[in-house]
């Protein structure tokens, strides 16, 4: 067995491959695919025993930012609609025509992860579940091995090209890559949250649902319930028999252990003190909780400093860039960093909370925006430039999904999963061509990968 010196100790080796991916998420699922249809060998490593990142382990849905702001002109194709189509086939998704003509991409968990595991396998992709990265050998500024921890004790992955995809930058930080976290003003990121599958629901009217969406929002304002909206009938996913809100909300470091536990107790507790407030409501005696989400779901934590910078101005203005490798359209969408709830919601000038923020107080006049003017221009996108994922001091290591160079603004709008997904095809089409051509991914030959990508079905 080959083996590979880490500080103070021998490990084996346990696979080596072209390009190595860590995480299997939106981020990271598309780029091992894009990889090895490229005709990479490719490793893909997933701490879960299933692939699909939030779109799984967090139950977020609908898949957003696949069409153009306010509008259905579809900016994101390439895999995602690949995806779309193959689970719609399973009687999980809606046909991509439908998902285009809604504000997401609805689909059911289950589908997603057998139409993942399916398209890996189909492309001789390489796959270690429930296999987590700990840590990272780097030698003259280069990514030598990551160190995984499994079943199998504590083993090396070695690789050419390596694509961190974990969503909050772990390979990156480890090997030493500059990072950030949050915002300038105290370095506090979105807050957290679960979404919920709500049964036995399928019976209540239209009008016993507004009634105790109302009785909700009255308990909330009495301070019973810590949630930001009151939307627990929406139906986010694909199907309409339950309810599948996003509404509870944590605030604090998702690279924190501690208040990852807090978090998911908090929540949990939150959504049973729901569960008994709605067995009171009339229609509502037979529901009953019929999933949480297996993990919290960040939206934000650290982002790696590449070779650009995405910017809340780049979102507003729609701007494009020569070297765009994947279209964004979401807008600077910023949930209450300070985790508070109803009435407040999104950080923005008009929040409610005004004096009592420290945060409104030093910035309302200078970096925050007002409700009116967070998105894009209607029928326009923002590109994400390919320098985005090249993170400084790092040579062959890319990133992709919502840990990319990005102000806390910016990754306001460029966190969603259609955007995380167009990333991901663009960041393992890059480390392929990287490896073909002898070169560190930040000297790959841009329109040469934008071709690769268009001809992939992308659009760019």
């Amino acid at each position: 067995m080959k083996t590979i010196i880490e500080p103070q100790r021998e490990l084996p080796i346990i696979a080596a491959a072209d390009v190595v991916v860590v995480g299997g998420g939106p981020g990271g699922l598309p780029a091992a695919i894009a990889a090895a249809r490229s005709g990479m060998r490719v490793l893909l490593i997933e701490r879960y025993g299933f692939l699909g990142g939030l779109a799984t382990a967090g139950l977020v849905a609908p898949i957003l930012g696949h069409t153009a702001s306010n509008g259905h002109t579809p900016i994101v194709e390439g895999l995602l609609k690949e995806m779309t189509e193959r689970m719609h086939a399973l009687g999980g998704a809606p046909t991509w025509g439908e998902a285009c003509q809604e504000w997401g991409v609805r689909f059911d968990a289950e589908a997603f992860k057998v139409v993942a595991d399916r398209m890996v396998r189909e492309a001789n992709v390489e796959l270690l579940l429930h296999t987590f990265a700990t840590d990272v050998i780097v030698e003259d500024g280069a990514i030598k091995a990551v160190i995984v921890e499994s079943k199998s004790g504590r083993q090396a992955v070695v690789g050419k090209v390596f694509i961190d995809a974990t969503g909050d930058a772990d390979v990156a930080f480890r090997a030493g890559a500059p990072t950030v976290q949050g915002r300038d003003f105290d370095g506090q990121g979105e807050s957290m949250g679960s979404f919920i599958h709500i049964g036995g629901v399928a019976h209540v009217t239209e009008a016993q649902k507004a009634a105790a969406r109302d009785n909700l929002l009255a308990a909330m304002a009495q301070g019973r319930f810590r949630f930001y909206t009151n939307g627990f009938t929406g139906t986010n996913d694909m199907h309409l028999t339950h309810f599948s809100p996003n509404m509870t909300r944590w605030p604090g470091d998702s690279t924190n252990v501690r208040t990852l536990t807090e978090a998911e107790l908090g929540i949990r507790e939150q959504v049973w003190k729901l569960w008994e407030f709605l067995k009171t409501q009339p229609g509502f005696e037979d529901c009953y909780i019929q999933a949480t989400s297996p993990q919290v779901g960040p939206r934000e934590s650290r982002q790696v400093i590449g070779d650009y910078v995405l910017t809340g101005d780049d979102v507003l203005s729609a701007r494009k860039f020569p070297d765009a490798v994947a279209r964004g359209s979401w807008y600077i969408d910023i949930h209450c960093p300070l985790g508070y709830t109803y009435p407040v919601h999104m950080c923005i000038i008009e929040c409610p909370r005004q004096a009592a923020c420290p945060y409104w107080v030093a910035e309302h006049d200078r970096t925050m925006h007002s409700i009116n003017a967070l998105h894009p221009p209607d029928e326009d996108w923002y590109d994400i430039p390919y320098r985005c994922l090249t993170p400084q001091k790092i040579d062959n290591l890319l990133v992709s999904g919502r840990c990319i160079s990005a102000t806390h603004d910016g990754m306001a709008g460029a966190r969603v999963m259609g955007t995380c997904m167009a990333i991901g095809e663009a960041a393992g089409t890059a480390a392929a061509l990287a490896v073909r051509d002898g070169v560190n991914p930040r000297d790959v030959d841009v329109p040469a990968l934008r071709q690769a990508l268009r001809d992939a079905g992308a659009l760019v």
